[in-house]
Parts: C-alpha cells; structure tokens; sequence
C-alpha cells in the first residue's frame, strides 16, 4: 500500500513534523487511506449489515497512551459508498452502533505489517474490541484492509499524542 507522506516536508522554507500515530492529524490523513481504499469503500458500502445505519463512528487509542488520547473516524454511507467524512480527535460519544478499538502501539504496527490478522489479534487479546460484533463478522474482509492499511499515514510512533 502506498504511504501517505506527511513527514518532514519543506514548504516555503518551514518543515512540517509528521503527525503522531494516532493524533488528529493522523487522523485526518487517515480518512484519505480510508477513501483511497477499494475494499473500504466499496465493500462496506454495499454491505446490508454496515449500511444498517446512515453512518458509523470507530474510535481508537494507543492502550499505552491512555483512553483520553482517543482519535474518531465517522464513516458515511453515500450513494452505497462507505466514505470517511471525518477523522480527527474525538468528538461524539459512542452509540451502539459504533465500534471502540485499541491496542498497544506496538500491536497496531504489527498488524499494519500484516504480522497477523483481526482474528487472531483480538483470539491473543492484542486488539480489543466492542461494537456489534455480527456486523464485524460479516465484514472481516474490509476488517483486516483497515488493519493492514493502519501503518501507512507516515507518523512519529516514538511519543503519545
């Protein structure tokens, strides 16, 4: 997959500092993966239990930079598109329709690296998981693209948001 640079970038002199995985700025490049990304797009837009709802919200951590560092992703069913429409810090509260993930920093780059898949990340307790579950299962497909594609916003890893 290709990788989203947003790393040290000379514009008009200034150096931009890459934005720190799993930050709002992270975020934010990371809707542009989601929408560059067939299997997300157009998988999860045409799949019956993803579009129960106009829209779905995913909020993810690092577990070893704390709950309150949560970033949000909002994913919108447009014209049988599933679209990321916003990705930045966390905004909205979690509805039942929603998905929660973390895991230590370390485990997202694995699974980023495609080390393993959702299946056994979450069977080994190295992804933590609450959403309604029957509809992760019935999309483990567009679940393990969003996985592998975690890794590919360029991003410091080596401090917290």
């Amino acid at each position: 997959m290709k990788k989203f640079a947003l790393g040290l970038l000379a514009l008009g002199g200034t150096a931009v500092a890459q934005p720190v995985f799993m930050d709002g700025e992270w975020a934010k490049a990371f809707c542009e993966v989601w929408n560059n990304t067939p299997t997300l797009v157009e998988e999860l837009g045409k799949n019956d239990a993803w579009n129960e709802v106009p829209e779905r919200k995913l909020f993810l951590y690092r577990r070893d930079c704390g709950k309150d560092k949560m970033v949000q992703l909002t994913i919108k069913n447009e014209n049988g598109k599933a679209i990321c429409v916003y990705g930045g810090p966390k905004k909205d509260e979690k509805t039942k329709h929603d998905f929660l993930m973390y895991a230590d920093t370390k485990r997202w780059l694995e699974m980023g690296r495609k080390e393993y898949g959702p299946m056994k990340a979450m069977m080994f307790g190295r992804l933590k998981f609450k959403g309604p579950k029957m509809v992760a299962m019935k999309n483990m497909g567009p679940f393990e693209a969003f996985l592998d594609a975690i890794d590919a916003v360029e991003s410091d890893t080596s401090r917290c948001p």
